[in-house]
This record gives C-alpha cells, sequence and structure tokens, in this order.
C-alpha cells in the first residue's frame, strides 16, 4: 500500500492501528530432549487422550508413522489452500511429533502427550516464512473450529523479531483466541540474549511464552544463549516458562520413519503444549489461569537466578511431573536429584576477577553453568563492553572449559572426567558491572538421556557481515547461508588465511591472542 494511502487510511474513523504485513520466520536451530515427562505418564497414566493441540506452523506430513491421518484430525492450509495435510518444509512436522508423535518409528522419540490428537493450520511457506495476515486467518479459522475438534491448546512456534509491546495484530489475536477457551503456548523466539527480544506474538499477554534450555543430556543445565529475553517493550515480565530445547529428535518430514535432530524456542514450545496437554488429560475442567497456575507453581518449576519471575527464565525451568500431578491432584514424587547454586555479583572493572569452588563427588554427573549480565553490553566498533568471560579448572588446576564471547550470557556444559573441588572464574575482559552467576548442576547416574542422537551437524546461519573479531580471533563470514569459518590465532602470529565456501582465500594482519587468566 503507497504511504498516501496509509496517511489517508489512518484519517478513517474506528482505525486504531496500521501494521505492515511484516513476515513471520520459524525458530530453527538445532535441538534437545526432555527429561521427567515419562515417568508423570507411568504413574498418572494420562497421555493427553481426548485433548486435541492445533499446531499452527509449516503443516504437518502425515505420511510419517508417528503422525498419521487418524492423529491428524483436522486441517486448514491458508498458504495454498489445500484440502489434505502436507509439510513442504518440515518445521511443522517436527514440532507437531514433539507434542504428540506416537514414537512408533522409534519409542526413544515418543512425543510428551502421545494420546492427543492434532490439527494442522498451515500458516507457514516451503521456505517457514508466512504473512501477519496469513497467520491471522489461521488463528481465526482455529477459534471457529475449536468446537469441532475440541482444540483446547494452540501451539505457535514462530514469530515476527524485535521487541514488541503485545499490542501488535497477532499478540491482540493470541489473546483472543485465549479469551475463546484456548491455551496459546508461543515460542519466545531466538534473538537472546539480550533484553528486550521478544517479539509478536511471543508479548502477548495472556499467551505462555516459553524459552529454551540445555539439560543434563547436553551436559548440563544451562539457559540456551539463543533463546529471546524479556521485558516487553512495554515492561511486562516475558517470557514465562523455559523447557529443553537444544538437540531434540523428533519425525522428519519426507520420510515414513526418519527422525532428525533441531533445537530453538520452536522446539521447546511443543514441549510446554504437550505438558498441557497432559494437565487436560488429567483434569479436562482445567481453565487456562488454572493450567498457568499449576504450571508455573513453584514445585513444578527449577527456578534458576533471583527470586521470583525474571526476565530469563521467567518462572523458571518446567518440571512436568509436577504440573501434571498438581493438575490431577495426584500423589506421587519425582525429583531429578540434581544440585544448584546461584549468587548475583560484580565486578569493578577491566581485569578483575571472582572465583568460585564446588565440588564434584562423581564424574558422572556433567556441569552446567550460565552466567546473565544485568544488562545488555554496549558495543561499537569490533568490541563490547562490560565483557565478562567464564573459565572453569579442574582439581589439579588445569582450564578444562570457557566461554569467552562478547554476548550479554556467558554458558559452559561440561561432562567432567575427575572428582574433586572445581573452580570457576568469572573474568572482566572489558568494563564493569552486575552478574548473575551460574547455576551448577550435576545429574545422578543413571538419569542422562540415552535417547539423544545428533543426526547431522547445526544448520547454518545466514549473515550480513564479511569479517567480525571476538577477543583475539577472526572469523570470516559467509554473506550467503554458511557456517562460521574461524581461525584461532597462535601467540606470534600475524596473517592467517581464510578458506572460503568457494575454495579461494583472504589474508590480512590479525591480532595476536589473549592470556587466558
Amino acid at each position: 500500500m503507497p504511504p498516501v494511502q496509509i496517511q489517508r487510511l489512518a484519517q478513517v474513523p474506528g482505525i486504531l492501528r496500521i501494521e505492515p504485513d511484516r513476515p513471520v520466520e520459524a525458530f530453527l536451530d538445532t535441538a534437545t530432549l526432555w527429561t521427567g515427562v515419562q515417568q508423570a505418564r507411568r504413574d498418572f497414566g494420562v497421555t493427553g487422550s481426548g485433548i486435541t493441540v492445533a499446531i499452527i506452523d509449516t503443516g504437518i506430513d502425515t505420511g510419517h508413522v508417528d503422525l498419521p491421518p487418524g492423529k491428524v484430525i483436522g486441517w486448514y492450509d491458508a498458504v495454498q489452500g489445500k484440502p489434505s495435510p502436507y509439510d513442504d518444509n518440515g518445521h511443522g512436522t517436527h514440532v507437531a511429533s514433539i507434542a504428540a508423535g506416537l514414537g512408533k518409528g522409534n519409542p526413544a522419540y515418543t512425543g510428551v502427550a502421545p494420546g492427543a490428537s492434532l490439527v494442522g493450520i498451515k500458516v507457514l511457506n516451503a521456505q517457514g516464512s508466512g504473512t501477519t495476515s496469513g497467520i491471522l486467518a489461521g488463528i481465526d479459522w482455529m477459534i471457529q473450529n475449536k468446537g469441532r475438534y475440541n482444540i483446547r491448546v494452540a501451539n505457535m512456534s514462530l514469530g515476527a523479531s524485535g521487541c514488541s509491546d503485545g499490542l501488535d495484530a497477532l499478540s491482540s489475536a493470541v489473546n483472543n483466541a485465549v479469551d475463546q477457551g484456548i491455551i496459546m503456548v508461543v515460542a519466545a523466539g531466538n534473538s537472546g540474549p539480550n533484553r528486550c527480544t521478544i517479539g509478536a506474538p511471543g508479548a502477548a499477554a495472556k499467551a505462555i511464552t516459553v524459552g529454551a534450555s540445555y539439560d543434563p543430556g547436553e551436559r548440563g543445565w544451562a539457559l540456551a544463549e539463543f533463546s529471546s529475553r524479556g521485558p516487553t517493550a512495554d515492561g511486562r515480565v516475558k517470557p514465562d516458562i523455559v523447557a529443553p530445547g537444544r538437540n531434540i529428535t523428533a519425525a522428519k518430514a519426507g520420510t515414513v520413519s526418519g527422525y532428525v535432530t533441531y533445537s530453538g524456542t520452536s522446539m521447546a514450545t511443543p514441549f510446554i503444549s504437550g505438558v498441557v496437554a497432559l494437565m487436560l488429560s488429567a483434569n479436562p475442567s482445567l481453565t487456562a489461569s488454572q493450567v498457568k497456575s499449576y504450571l508455573f507453581a513453584s514445585e513444578a518449576v527449577k527456578h534458576f537466578g533471583a527470586s521470583g519471575k525474571n526476565i530469563d527464565y521467567g518462572y523458571g525451568l518446567t518440571v512436568a511431573y509436577h504440573a501434571v500431578r498438581l493438575a490431577g491432584n495426584f500423589t506421587g514424587s519425582f525429583s531429578d536429584g540434581l544440585k544448584y547454586s546461584f549468587a548475583q555479583d560484580s565486578l569493578a572493572g577491566t581485569g578483575q576477577r571472582r572465583d568460585y569452588t564446588f565440588t564434584v563427588a562423581e564424574a558422572t554427573y556433567p556441569i552446567g553453568i550460565t552466567l546473565i549480565m544485568a544488562q545488555n553490553p554496549s558495543c561499537g566498533g569490533l568490541s563490547c563492553t562490560p565483557d565478562f568471560d567464564l573459565y572453569l579448572y579442574d582439581p589439579s588446576g588445569a582450564l578444562v572449559a570457557s566461554s569467552t564471547t562478547t554476548k550479554r550470557q556467558e554458558q559452559i556444559t561440561y561432562q567432567p572426567t575427575r572428582t574433586g573441588q572445581y573452580t570457576l572464574r568469572v573474568t572482566s575482559y572489558s568494563g564493569s558491572g552486575t552478574y548473575m552467576p551460574p547455576g551448577l548442576r550435576e545429574v545422578p547416574p543413571g538419569r542422562s538421556p540415552t535417547t539423544k542422537r545428533r543426526e547431522r551437524e547445526p544448520p547454518p546461519c545466514a549473515w550480513e557481515t564479511s569479517f567480525l573479531c571476538l577477543k583475539g580471533r577472526w572469523f570470516y563470514r559467509m554473506r550467503e547461508v554458511g557456517h562460521l569459518r574461524q581461525v584461532s590465532l597462535g601467540p606470534s602470529a600475524d596473517l592467517y588465511p581464510f578458506i572460503r565456501r568457494d575454495g579461494g582465500s583472504l589474508r590480512g594482519p590479525f591480532p595476536q591472542r589473549r592470556t587466558v587468566p
């Protein structure tokens, strides 16, 4: 629409807001596996039966044994108008499988609520993108057909970038769907770790907004660095909850019984959708507000960070077992037995450091560490401040792991090889500031997931710039979609080649690697 028409439209009585019909993309990275759900299904006999989950995404491939036509009971295509379910991208199939896949191709990859029914609502195209208008049409169709299919939960593993105030058209549509009796579970996005990175519709006030974490199968609990953070543009605390979203293996579209591994808040979101389906299966009379009260209850989350809801973890990491137990008023016990510690501290300036010690009693326990700066770093050129780093030393004093980015968050996941006292060092590479250092966690023997597998390398990322220097290491970033190429510099080198995808190379003077503290 030309600007002059927009200006004229804005003068029409009753027009409250005009928005661009902007592109919306699926959050797709790599994957992880969840914990705690299987025991809830076993102890309480709930599978999601009688509950329907709408998957608002790229579609669902009903040719996969985990998602057959009898499970996918409804369909709407806002992209091409086709009458039968399909998925020409794969994202929606993966998401649907996490929420409610049957696990017939491999029981290890059974969805959270395998008894739940599914309705596919295709609003994203083969490239994983769509428009606001198409998504609004999909949500409207869902509301109109809620009673026909008994749609109680809707999953939206999609969103627009930016920092939303929750007043946009998508967020408003999500709020309206909740008012109509559908529990909306929405991805926070993959634009973290900076503050105010939750766009539409994740900023919707009535949505359950989901962030992503590593889990012990990924060598320890740690908040996923990509997970978008609050507050919203109008100052509200989001996300609401965090779930495993790193290296999740689920159904692969275009195959009969194949699986693929992805990660992102896209994968954490259907985990929560599945948990909600289990809760409703345990107690179908629950309202959206009651579901939230049980899902966010202190005994149903692992609260990482300072007390109360916060802009990084929300209420905390979900413990599905207890959410279902509370919903159904069941009796039962579950604990992952993981140790955890939290502290908030600060460093006064460049070169300052602070050490924390903890004991590893058994080397089978992985260690997960997350450090989050209170504020976004200020970046100019090739440097940022404040810029804090993490270093982990084993009992002999050897450096065994580190995290040295310029971002607001650093994280370490590490599988120790020896017992004894470990030292965690927080160092200021640049500037001063407050931080929340780490949740240190260990997983007890026998609880590490055995169903993980990496079927392929993490998907490539799209880069826009050509060069970036990060703390003494130069990176060549491909303009087209490609993997980040890195060269680590030796202490006396000043000239290194970069190998490009086309086989060529670039040369230039590069700074030396800095000394590890």
